[in-house]
This record gives structure tokens, sequence and C-alpha cells, in this order.
């Protein structure tokens, strides 16, 4: 019965430890473990939060930093690849902010404004540079975790037997950590042991607990050298926004530039094509006076190899159309087999703002302030010029860092412990508490590493020093360099009208001689050359004056982007 009565016990034991650490584990283990789903939930919420932040601090918008990659940017993707396979009723998503696309038999037709926004939105180093921000913003989270408070625990219990004896142990222990900016480190554990005999009524009780006090007082000691990673982390937060900003604004003008370079050349195989018609009309015209006995054989021969000519320039300048498209749709992160063209009445509308412009200003440069204001306020704009000016202030504050390193180890340090225990039948605690104290002294004996560590840094700020003497002068000479581009393309502009007005006179002159007898047909071919060329060179003047003054505002720094990535105007109101 005895023995009968020992096995239930046991059995009873058994079931009661480990029903109850089941409990432990369900209760404690769902709150303790960190799930892939609750990391990246938990990463997004605090890496938006200090990108939104620095964000808005840095740029003055009020809008949210969004990192991640916008969801119509894969499915227009699939769309247009689907659309070029030849598939019918391809749905395409429609783009925040980008406008109607408008689609026809599988083509898409973007407007400047709408090519602007769907570069932003599809670009692959636009995201990278986002995701930049996203990543150095969780940087910045660590080390600001670094001067919280940080608690750890354990929990044990354990049933062990043999023949002679039973027993049950369990051990709890927390504990915490807190660093202060000071370079004060405080840390505190609590622990407690049970210990129970299951086949005796004894068991004892053990709490012990510690805490510590560390206090640099030369190396390592000090505001400024204790919370440098952090510093050093905000610092890149911010550059990671600068570069962000300042990728926006080239990124806007390349997208610009290889916009109009497509139209450009569409209007060159228009030209090219037109050129070609012509040519064909005098090509027979010159057989016909041929037949009539009124134009000699060698004329018809020119005029028919200016013909072919002039079918070659079709061939090589569609040609040059195409690549130029494709490597557009690269640009703003479209395949290349994309069913799309840009919509030509783009620069029909840029050329009747340059010639309202050119009509009613006295100077292409009359909305600008004089040069050295411009460069002036392009040393203050410039978001490049902030980062390399920054890190000269790295260097330096890097200077400090590495002297300190050169000092004595002196730590202050303090205690306290406690050590108690309680077997059955005691009346209390058995143990008792200590206090410490003392001062920990290394001296610098061997520098070595440090010594060369805070040499190179001396010579780290000289260069950082003249990269930002060399910055300052390549941006000064970009902006003196703009003002005269623009000054240039305003002329160019102005003197190719007039060129043109010539051409289009020779032509109309040359015909009419040509009719009387009193002009060959090398002259109507020269003039027709002379009107191509004409008709080229004048489209070339109108997009170049105008990217001209997007580049000097943008080498200036005032190139403001909004949300959908088009540039405002010199009030500030956006052009999309």
């Amino acid at each position: 019965m005895v023995k009968a009565g020992n096995s239930l016990r046991i059995g009873m034991i058994w079931h009661g430890a480990a029903w109850g650490i089941m409990f432990v584990w369900c209760l404690l283990v769902p709150v303790a473990c960190m799930t892939p789903d609750k990391a990246v939930q938990e990463c997004d919420e605090t890496g938006i939060r200090l990108a939104t932040d620095f964000w808005q601090q840095q740029t003055g918008y009020t809008n949210s930093f969004d990192a991640h990659r916008p969801a119509d940017a894969l499915t227009l993707r699939i769309a247009l690849l689907a659309a070029a396979r030849g598939e019918q009723n391809v749905v395409f998503p429609e783009i925040p902010r980008a406008g109607n696309l408008v689609v026809s038999n599988g083509v898409l037709t973007f407007s400047l404004t709408d090519a602007l926004c769907v570069a932003a939105r599809n670009d692959r180093q636009y995201q990278k540079l986002k995701e930049t921000v996203f990543s150095t913003a969780l940087d910045l989270d660590y080390q600001q975790y670094q001067f919280e408070t940080s608690f750890s625990g354990i929990l044990l219990a354990l049933l062990s037997g043999d023949p002679g004896i039973e027993k049950a142990t369990g051990k709890s222990a927390a504990g915490f950590d807190r660093k202060m900016e000071n370079g004060l480190g405080i840390a505190g554990n609590l622990a407690l042991d049970v210990v129970s005999l299951l086949r005796d009524d004894w068991r004892s009780l053990g709490v012990t607990g510690d805490l510590t006090m560390t206090l640099p007082l030369m190396r390592g000691a000090g505001r400024e050298i204790v919370r440098e990673p952090l510093t050093q982390a905000e610092r890149d937060l911010s550059y990671a926004i600068q570069t962000f900003e300042y990728y926006r604004q080239t990124y806007a003008v390349s997208v610009a530039t290889a916009y109009f370079d497509v139209l450009e050349y569409v209007q060159r195989l228009k030209n090219a094509l037109d050129n070609e018609r012509r040519l064909a009309d005098n090509s027979r015209r010159a057989e016909m006076m041929f037949d009539a006995g009124r134009m000699e054989r060698i004329q018809v021969d020119q005029a028919r190899s200016d013909l072919l000519g002039a079918g070659e320039s079709v061939i090589n300048t569609r040609k040059s159309y195409e690549t130029k498209l494709d490597a557009f749709k690269i640009k703003i992160g479209l395949p290349p087999e994309s069913n799309i063209v840009l919509d030509a009445g783009e620069l029909n509308r840029l050329a009747a703002e340059m010639d309202r412009f050119a009509k009613t200003s006295k100077s292409a440069v009359e909305l600008f302030p004089d040069e050295n204001e411009a460069c002036r306020i392009a040393l203050s704009k410039r978001c490049d010029l902030f980062i390399t000016r920054c890190g000269l202030e790295d260097a330096a504050r890097a200077i400090k860092i590495a002297a300190d390193a050169l000092r004595a180890d002196v730590t202050l340090m303090g205690g306290a412990s406690m050590d108690r225990m309680r077997e059955t039948g005691g009346n209390g605690f058995d143990g008792g508490e200590a206090l410490t104290g003392g001062v920990q002294l290394s001296l610098p004996w061997d520098r070595r590493k440090e010594r060369n560590a805070f040499r190179k840094h001396l010579i780290a700020f000289e260069q950082a020093k003249r990269a930002l003497e060399e910055k300052e002068d390549m941006i000064k000479q970009a902006v003196r360099s703009g003002f005269r581009n623009l000054i240039s393309a305003r002329a160019s502009y102005e003197n190719q009208i007039e060129i043109m007005k010539v051409a289009k006179l020779r032509v109309d002159s040359n015909n009419l001689f040509l009719q009387s007898g009193r002009s060959s047909m090398r002259d109507i071919l020269e003039a027709e050359s002379a009107m191509l060329s004409a008709r080229n060179a004048l489209c070339s003047a109108v997009i170049q004056w105008h990217l001209s003054d997007l580049e000097l505002r943008r080498d200036m720094g005032v190139l403001e982007i909004s949300e959908t990535g088009m540039w405002c105007d010199m009030n500030g109101e956006s052009n999309g």
C-alpha cells in the first residue's frame, strides 16, 4: 500500500509539473518570441516613423515617407508585357496623380507629366535610394536603443529522480541594463532558486541580487564621446535623405532631357520624310523637264542622287528614334518591348511657350538673380554641397574621438550585492550584503593603433577641407556655365528663327526661278538641304533653351520637385 501510494503521489507530481511547464510555455513564449511577420511589422513602423520625421524636417514636406515600391509599378509592367505579346483587352492600372493614360490598341501615349510620374514610381535607382533612407533609419533606431533600458530574464523548471530521491528545482532570474549619455552604465540582476525534495518535507529558497555601476573618467568619458555613434547615425539619415532629394532633382531633369531627345527625333523623322517627299517631287519634275528638253541629264541625276540620300537619312533617323525610345523606356523603369509613344503635342506646346517668352522678355535670365547672387544661393541650397560640408564636420568630430582614444582608461566602479537563503524550519534568511567601490586604471602604455588612427584622421580632415573647396568651386563654375548656356540658347533660338525664315524664302524663290529658267536643280537641292537643316536646328534650339533653364535651376539647387516627380516653376507652382 505504501509503495502504491508513493507511486500515485509521484505520478501526480509528474503530471502537475508537466501541466505547469506547458502553462508557462504557452504564457511566455508567444510574448518573448519574435516572428518574421512581427519583425517586419515593427521594422516598418519604426523605420517609416524615423524616416518621415527626418524627411519632413529636412525638406519641409508634410507627407509621410514611403519606402515601399508602389504596387502599380509591377502591374503596369505586367500589362505592358501582355500588350506587347498581342493580348487583347489588357487592363492598365490607374497611376495616382498621373492622369488617365491614353491607350489605343495597346499603345500608351505618355505626356511629360505622365512620364515623370511613372518614372518616379518605376525607376530602380529611385527605389533603391528610398530603401537606403529606410535602412539608415533602422540603423538609427538601433543606436537609439543603445541608450534605452534593456531587460533580460530566464525561467527554468526541472524535475529529477533516482531510486533514492526525487527532487524538483526551479530558477528564475531577471535583469536590466542601461547606458546613460554621459557614459554611466548601470546593470542589475535578481535571481530566485527553489529546491524541494519530494519524499521529505524539506525545501529551500535562495535569493541573490546585484547592482553594478561604471563611469569612465578619461577615455570614453563625456556626452559628446559617448553619443558619437548615435550622432553619426542621425547625420547618416540626413545624408541619405539629402542624397535622395538631390537625385530627385537630377533625375527629373534627365527624364525631361531624354523625353525631349526622343521628341526631337520624332520631329527629325517627320522632317526627313517631308524632305524625302519634296525631293521625290523635284526628281519627277526634273525628269519631266529633261523629257521636255529644258534640263540637262546631270541635273536629273543630281536630283535622283539627293532623293536616294534622303531615303538613307530616313532609315538612319528612324533607327536612332527607336533606339532612343527604347533607352527612354529603360530610364523610366519600363521594359524595352513596351508599346508606348510620346505625346508630340508637348513639343508644339514648348515651342509656343518659348515663342511667347521670347516676345515678352528682354533677356533669357531675367527671371533669375544676378550671377553672384545665384552662386550664393547655390552654395546654400545644393543638397550635395550640404553633404560635403557635413562631411568636413564629421572629420573634425572624428579627430576629437581619435584624440580621446589616446588617453588613459580610468573608470569609477561601484556595486552592491545580496545573497540570502532560507530552509524549511528556518526563522529567516541567512546570508548578507556587500558593497564594492573603486577605480580601475589602465595607463596608455600601448597606443600604437590609436596613434596611427589619430594621424589618419588629421589627414582625412585636410582631405575633407580640400573636397569642400573643390565642390564649392565646381558648383560656382556650374552656375556660371549655366548662365552662359541659357543666354547662348536664347540667342541661338532667335538666330535659328531667322535662319528658318531665310531657308523658307530660299526654297520658295528657287522654285519660282526654276520655272522661269533662272535657277538650276542644284540650287533647288541646296535650298532643300538648308531647309531640312534649319528645321532640325530650330527644333533642337527650342529644346536646348528649355533644358538650359531647367539645368540652371538644378545647379542652383532651387528646382523643387513635387510628389508626382514634376518640377515647380519659379513661383513654386507645379507644372504637373
